[in-house]
């Protein structure tokens, strides 16, 4: 819906939220899928199991935050250096919808899952939130354009995002690939 509005309303920020939503939604389904597989039971081939393709799931969420990110940040420079004409009310329409769906994803993830000690599902909940905040994003950029008719608030609000969801991505790689390389444990219980 976001992609469709985007491309409709001529909208960086609902574009790039909507390329931000397929990232986390194949995000999401590998977090799930790495959490099964990671039940599974030790056995001869796999001494240590399948635990590490959590974490392996967790690097491709932040390496798919970090490309995402990359990509709004240029397509961004595109927009200040020439904004297009964007339909505002439907940009405000389609960012508070979406906002209200990332609020009901993010409310199920706290209720069911471990995200504080899940490196896997710490990385999905990361998603959801940056998703969040690109629906915030578009929603002022959307009403700024309405009503002081600021066309850089579309291209700026993608930035903003963009340093977000790059910070996002940038610690949950870090993490993983700190386990993926056995380092020392950021903090010990």
């Amino acid at each position: 819906m976001e992609a469709f509005g985007g491309f409709i309303t001529n909208s960086l920020a609902l574009l790039s939220d909507a390329g931000h939503m397929l990232s986390d939604s194949i995000a999401l389904g590998v977090a799930l899928l790495a959490f099964t597989f990671s039940e599974k039971k030790v056995n001869t081939g796999k001494t240590y199991g399948y635990r590490r393709f959590e974490i392996l799931a967790a690097a491709l969420n932040g390496i798919t935050l970090i490309v995402v990110s990359l990509y709004i940040f240029f397509e961004a420079i595109n927009r200040f250096i020439s904004p297009p004409e964007v339909a505002t009310l439907g940009m405000l329409i389609i960012s508070v919808i979406g906002l209200l769906v990332n609020i009901l994803v993010a409310w199920v993830m706290m209720r069911k899952s471990d995200t504080e000690n899940n490196l896997n599902m710490r990385g999905a909940y990361l998603h959801v939130i940056s998703d969040m905040l690109g629906s915030i994003g578009a929603i002022a950029a959307a009403l700024l354009m309405m009503f002081f008719n600021w066309s850089w608030a579309d291209p700026l609000a993608s930035v903003i995002v963009a340093a977000l969801v790059l910070r996002s991505g940038y610690y949950v790689t870090k993490s993983a690939l700190n386990v993926l390389m056995e380092g020392t444990p950021a903090r010990t219980s």
